[in-house]
């Protein structure tokens, strides 16, 4: 089980259903407006609501928690779940052209350190990524030194472990995602790629960088720009880089 604090975090995890939800934290005493609507929300959804004191909230945490937090397991979906996910967003947008419909995914190709894979699923919350994907095979696993390291972030963004990573990127490719590589052999800046559209960033490991298969897999290949590239990002830095890009220009 996860802990997840702050009053939007909580409502986002309760949006997304109550399944693998144990119970909903909130304060004692009387509720302000915003925290009444998460225990109206979490009655809704059939979940159990503890209340505890503020007291209580600091020593499970030492984020801003507002009053608020859920207690969940990380989410949990197949390669077949998250296409049928992407179908139906796809679908959506096309027949709205819902700005809020285009996908926003993170693509792990060979992080193989858990704390790393843990930081990345925090970043990737923090910037509303719809799903994380990593092969099954040489790929951290999404253990306790991970979840601990997303502070919660895999109750917010499922992580799916698919067997073939090139043949699901050409899935998402036929379903109107535009697949972005990160590498600093390449001369095309990130700020360069259009990603207004559906976007899956790719992002390799430190050492190696992603493999040459999946580099021939994406649509684009892009470096972010350093004064110092010798010195390099932690794989994370450089994910939550990548998506502020995206959310930049789609805002922007």
């Amino acid at each position: 089980m996860e802990r997840l604090f702050g009053i939007n975090s909580v409502h986002a995890r309760l949006m997304l259903g109550s399944a693998g939800v144990d119970r909903v934290l909130l304060r004692d005493g009387k509720l302000s407006p915003r925290l009444e609507m998460l225990q109206a929300l979490a009655q809704k959804k059939g979940v159990k609501v503890e209340r505890i004191s503020s007291g209580e909230f600091d020593k499970l945490t030492d984020l801003n928690h507002q009053g608020a937090g859920v207690v969940a397991q990380p989410i949990a979906m197949d390669e077949q779940s998250l296409l049928s996910m992407i179908d139906r967003r796809v679908e959506l947008a096309n027949a709205d052209d819902a700005n809020s419909s285009r996908l926003l995914l993170l693509i792990l190709d060979g992080i193989t350190d858990p704390r790393n894979l843990g930081a990345c699923i925090r970043s990737a919350a923090s910037m509303g990524v719809d799903a994380i994907i990593v092969p099954k095979d040489k790929s951290a696993p999404l253990n306790e030194a991970a979840s601990k390291t997303a502070s919660g972030g895999a109750s917010l963004v499922p992580v799916v472990s698919v067997v073939n990573l090139a043949r699901c990127i050409g899935q998402l490719q036929k379903r109107q995602v535009w697949v972005v590589g990160t590498l600093l052999e390449t001369e095309q800046m990130l700020h360069q790629v259009d990603m207004q559209d559906n976007i899956a960033i790719v992002m390799g490991s430190e050492g190696k960088g992603i493999r040459q298969k999946t580099a021939k897999c994406c649509d684009f290949l892009a470096k972010i720009p350093m004064v110092n590239a010798d010195l390099g990002f932690n794989v994370s830095v450089a994910a939550g880089i990548a998506l502020y890009e995206v959310q930049k220009q789609r805002r922007y």
